[in-house]
């Protein structure tokens, strides 16, 4: 059902493979963000929900 669906639009494939690049790109620098995030500064991002 999904490939008849995505058959019917022109472009569908490409579409497709853009976003899965913009996914994947944004969570990769996300997780490399996280890696090399100095991690003071993400303990005390934790810890401002908690403080009056």
């Amino acid at each position: 059902m999904f490939k008849q669906f995505i058959a019917k639009i022109p472009g569908a494939d490409t579409y497709m493979v853009t976003s899965f690049l913009i996914f994947l790109v944004f969570f990769a620098l996300v997780g490399l963000y996280l890696i090399f995030a100095d991690k003071k500064h993400l303990s005390h991002l934790s810890q401002l929900p908690l403080e009056d």
